[in-house]
């Protein structure tokens, strides 16, 4: 037993010198668990436990045994470690100082030796690679377990897509992947390198579709791997999808929200068919929408699922060809798309079914807005035609069979009325129930109501606007009282109105 020695507790509470060289040139470079077994190892060399094997070191840092002998084939590499023994393991930790600034020699590894040619091999005398680059590569075979063989396959790989001038280090996502999917030999490796092959000439192929001459960027190609493998569309879909990216920039940002759309739609449906099926069913279910858009100059209104649904709703009310005569209607006033339906139900209140009736009820409300307009100009009035006026003329027209002139006549009458259409409503339902439809007839019945003299006209001071059909005899009469205001006073006692 040697004369001194450190008591039982003295590592727990003691410390582990660690050279700065290593944690700026070793440490960044290694994986966790490699730096980890080295730690502990290094503790180990300051303070040993002679029962220490390979098995407790595994369950002290909650590794495998594989985890922790690929670890120190990390650090043989490097020159920091060298193994002694191999059963049991016995490992020598070197002096980070010397191995850094002197090149201490390192104990050859014919396995990464034997890995290290290969990989030189693939890219021949065109590219030097340098130890880190290969012990990035070689950390896939031992930190991933991936076989050598298929490392080798995967930078094939990208050398064939990308020449050899790549970064090793972008190839880490497929190697990762291969490890993933469990990937243990060559022609295994090729069924997923295949798929990155075809997203990456998909992209460059989508991106010359959209004008962009130029190699995709990872986020494209990220892109374009979710649209091709989680949603399922066809590089044929994809390209289909790029003829709807004319509305804006062409980007894969805006490629992306098209087959989004579709993605979820045909999610909702179950449809399998292509893109370019979907799309021009689309743009036929949207093309009497469009049209109705394009008549009505709505620019600023765009066609998507909620004006489709409006549209589909005025359909239950009418077809096609009937909401485009409501948008030109519509659209004569400055309207906006709400008013075409309203419009359409105001139509289908009146019982209109077909174009012609749809025409021929348009014809009459704007001969009627003429007749209107004439009588608003007789009487002075400043006003447009509405539905109720038209009611109005609907009445003395239709119902009573007055015709147009006389009622024109009659309106000079109510000329200076507070409310004139109304006075002349009242005076013709006095002419209408007493047999009267002609002017002579209307100005014998005034003239019953006379109260004294005569007077120059039955017209107003300053005489109403008439056209040829409006002309009539005029008498001339004096009186106190408008002859017509009489006149419907005493209908109105002898109706009992008063």
């Amino acid at each position: 037993m040697p004369m001194f020695g450190f008591d039982d507790q003295y590592p727990v509470f003691d410390v582990t010198p660690v050279d700065n060289q290593f944690i700026l040139e070793y440490l960044p470079t290694a994986s966790g668990d490699a730096v980890r077994v080295y730690l502990y190892g290094l503790m180990q060399c300051y303070h040993p436990q002679t029962a220490m094997t390979i098995e407790q070191m595994a369950r002290e840092l909650s590794l495998t045994e594989d985890e922790i002998l690929t670890a120190y084939r990390h650090w043989e590499r490097k020159g920091l470690v060298r193994r002694i023994a191999d059963r049991p393991p016995q490992f020598k930790y070197m002096n980070v100082k010397q191995v850094y600034f002197m090149g201490g020699a390192a104990p050859v590894d014919p396995e990464y030796e034997a890995f290290a040619s290969a990989l030189y091999a693939v890219f021949g005398n065109d590219r030097r690679l340098h130890g880190k680059e290969i012990s990035l590569c070689y950390e896939w075979v031992e930190d991933l377990h991936l076989p050598a063989e298929v490392v080798i396959h995967l930078m094939q790989h990208m050398v064939t897509l990308h020449g050899k001038s790549f970064s090793i280090k972008s190839a880490e996502k497929l190697a990762t992947q291969l490890a993933d999917e469990k990937v243990m030999t060559a022609e295994d490796a090729d069924l997923v390198l295949n798929r990155d092959k075809a997203v990456w000439e998909g992209s460059k192929a989508t991106l010359r579709r959209l004008g962009k001459r130029r190699q995709p960027s990872e986020d494209e190609q990220a892109l374009y791997r979710k649209w091709l493998m989680e949603w399922g569309f066809t590089q044929e879909d994809i390209i289909a999808a790029c003829a709807e990216t004319t509305k804006g920039e062409p980007t894969f940002a805006y490629l992306g929200g098209i087959l989004n759309r579709l993605y979820n739609k045909k999610t909702a449906t179950g449809t399998t068919k292509k893109v370019e099926e979907t799309i021009a069913e689309e743009k036929e279910t949207a093309a009497p929408l469009k049209a109705l858009l394009s008549v009505m100059k709505l620019r600023s209104t765009t066609i998507n699922a909620g004006t489709l649904a409006v549209y589909e709703e005025m359909r239950t009310l009418y077809p096609d060809a009937i909401i485009l005569m409501a948008g030109e209607e519509c659209a004569r006033h400055g309207l906006a798309l709400s008013d075409v339906m309203t419009t359409l139900q105001n139509w289908k209140r009146h019982g209109l079914q077909t174009a012609d009736d749809v025409r021929a009820y348009m014809q009459r409300i704007n001969d009627q807005n003429a007749f209107l307009q004439t009588l608003y100009d007789i009487t002075g009035m400043s006003a447009k035609p509405n539905a109720a006026d038209r009611r109005l003329t609907q009445r003395w027209l239709e119902e009573w069979g007055f015709d147009m002139g006389f009622v024109a006549q009659c309106a000079a009458w109510a000329v200076g009325k507070e409310r004139p259409l109304a006075y002349l409503d009242k005076m013709l339902e006095i002419f209408h129930g007493k047999g009267i439809a002609t002017v002579d007839a209307a100005t014998a019945e005034r003239a019953q109501h006379q109260q004294s003299g005569t007077v120059k006209s039955v017209l107003p001071a300053r005489g109403p606007k008439v056209v040829g059909e409006q002309q009539y005899t005029q008498r001339e009469y004096t009186h106190t009282e408008d002859a017509v205001d009489e006149m419907m006073r005493k209908w109105q006692e002898g109706n009992g109105h008063a």
